[in-house]
């Protein structure tokens, strides 16, 4: 049976069996623990000057390692064979130190049915980052190289090495090559690094055998402290045979990799990344820009985000964000059809603001340049304002009586469309209401296309999820902020569909989305990145933003043009920002 392998990642231990409640809980699976090392590492090389996108993609070739066998299993190359002793314990260290990722794996072995340790084996393998090309800021280059590599014998082990001449010595022999020929060790060594090809190099090493006592000129390897493996010991150290290899000074080949940035596409050694990979690192990049940003506003007090942000003329964002968010787009559709909750989803994006501006002037979804609802559905409308000024006057801080609230209630229920809904209480003839509005957008669009529901999907799946499409990739892909609890926003949705004459030139709709947001509730806040701040803190907090979409006959989403635009400033308040800890 696999002997599992602890791991300590900056000096904590993780236990994939606690729960992960808290933000910086531990991992419960290998998926969770794989996000939270490319979270970690990704965040020390930003913080060290690597580019966003660059740092997650490395920081993910990195983190995987963890759980590729061949990796972890390397060390097993430098252990001595012997039928008589078994694998015992496995700690893994990572340590992450700006620009470098140090790995420092301890096995130990004992002998079958004793405690007594006859064998450990040390392997050190760290990771490193630089910029290349002079310092471009655009190219930075992967290294990876082992570092050290021990093994100690005890016990019997040691005896049968040096002094016994039987078989088990032939088999030692011919792995360690100790002690006629100590350079021998570096046989092991080369299997080390043949089995971690492709990410490890070769550097010249110094071969010494003896005991550690000995050897009082050479730097010994040590491991991390505490690791609390069982026997394993100073007097253990100091009585094995210690067989080591350390760096060298000397020429070396390391096997490197070069990552870099052309117009937000990142490519390895000049072969473009995969799509999925692509875009987890053009949204890491966003989430460094963002904390820079944060980072700003807290020390000049005010910021400008966005296109204003931008030097000159509105500058459109990189190619790839306009791919990025048709290809979001169009997996929410097919996750949508999927679940069949085009529906649901409709009314979760539109209700709440189909019935908030009901009793207001503005036009907050339009088809032509016309209110879509207006006068399709007057009766709703009018049913609507009704149970918004309801809803108003019992949310109104008690200054409204029982007996002042019966009589709006009472002309609610006579103008009620439908006579079931009169017995319902308000939040429950509200939830309706929301519903027959969105549906009454369904019917509009629906007559649009002449009845044409394959058609009228497209657009109908556009106003579901298109928005949360532009305001996740274009706004936060681009490091802009967030707005969160209770924030006052004002939408509009504009609807233009061209039916062409002849049935064989392709129907668009085309769909623009406009936002503005400001945090108008007291617990209202603003996030950037990892950094959130609260609404108190702000002098000035808004924000607009707009996306422009075409929907054509085979579902083909296009995100024609984007952009967005914020103005912040603080006042003098202590109340310090929250700043999310990394997972």
């Amino acid at each position: 049976m696999a002997v599992p392998i602890r791991l300590r990642v900056n000096g904590v231990w993780v236990h994939a069996a606690q729960s992960a409640v808290a933000v910086d809980a531990a991992p419960r699976t290998g998926s969770e623990l794989l996000e939270q090392m490319i979270r970690k590492i990704s965040a020390a090389f930003v913080a060290e000057g690597v580019p966003g996108n660059i740092a997650h993609v490395q920081a993910w070739a990195i983190a995987r390692q963890l759980g590729c066998a061949e990796f972890l299993n390397a060390d097993s190359l430098l252990s001595l064979p012997d039928v008589k002793q078994i694998a015992y314990q496995q700690a893994l260290d990572v340590s992450i130190r700006g620009t470098q990722v140090c790995l420092h794996k301890t096995t130990t072995y004992k002998a079958q049915g004793r405690d007594a340790l006859t064998q450990v084996v040390d392997l050190g393998v760290t990771f490193s980052t630089k910029c290349s090309y002079g310092g471009l800021g655009d190219t930075w280059r992967l290294e990876a190289q082992v570092t050290h590599a021990a093994v100690r014998l005890g016990g019997s082990l040691e005896s049968d090495v040096l002094l016994t001449s039987d078989e088990l010595v032939q088999r030692a022999g011919m792995h360690f090559k100790v002690p006629r020929a100590p350079s021998g060790f570096w046989e092991c060594v080369m299997q080390v690094l043949s089995r971690l090809a492709g990410l490890l190099g070769k550097r010249g090493v110094e071969v010494v055998v003896g005991h550690a006592e000995a050897l009082a000129s050479l730097t010994a390897v040590e491991r991390p402290p505490q690791l609390d493996l069982a026997h394993l010991d100073e007097d253990f150290d100091r009585s094995a045979l210690l067989v080591s290899v350390r760096q060298d000074y000397g020429w070396w080949n390391n096997g490197v990799a070069e990552y870099q940035s052309i117009d937000g596409h990142v490519f390895r050694d000049n072969y473009l990344l995969d799509e999925d990979l692509q875009f987890e690192a053009y949204m890491a990049n966003g989430e460094a820009r963002a904390d820079r940003q944060a980072s700003l506003l807290l020390e000049k007090r005010q910021l400008t985000a966005g296109d204003d942000l931008r030097a000159g003329d509105r500058l459109a964002p990189a190619s790839c964000t306009y791919r990025f968010a048709a290809q979001y787009l169009t997996q929410a559709v097919l996750a949508a059809q999927m679940r069949e909750t085009l529906l649901e989803d409709l009314e979760a994006t539109l209700g709440g603001d189909l019935f908030r501006y009901s009793m207001t002037n503005h036009h907050f979804i339009t088809l032509g340049g016309a209110n879509i609802l207006s006068p399709h559905k007057a009766e709703w409308l009018e049913y609507a304002q009704r149970l918004r000024r309801q809803e108003r006057a019992q949310t109104a801080e008690g200054s409204a009586s029982a007996a002042e609230l019966s009589e709006p209630r009472r002309r609610v229920d006579t103008c009620a469309p439908a006579p079931h809904l009169a017995g319902l209480s308000v939040a429950e003839q509200i939830t309706e209401v929301k519903k027959r509005l969105v549906e009454a957008v369904v019917e509009r669009i629906m007559e649009a296309f002449r009845g044409d529901f394959v058609r009228a999907w497209g657009v109908l799946a556009a106003l579901a999820y298109a928005e949360k499409a532009s305001q996740h990739v274009v706004i936060q892909g681009d490091g802009g902020p967030q707005f969160l609890n209770g924030h006052y926003e004002m939408r509009q949705i504009s609807i233009f569909i061209s039916n062409p004459t002849r049935p064989e030139v392709p129907c668009n709709a085309f769909i623009k989305f406009y936002s503005s947001q400001t945090p108008l509730c007291e617990h209202g806040e603003v996030r950037f990145g990892r950094t959130t701040i609260k609404r108190d803190r702000f002098k000035v907090a808004r924000m607009s933003s707009f996306s422009f979409w075409r929907v054509t006959d085979d579902d083909d989403y296009t995100l024609v043009n984007a952009g967005y635009s914020g103005k912040f400033a603080l006042n003098d308040s202590a109340t310090p920002p929250r700043n999310q800890p990394l997972a």
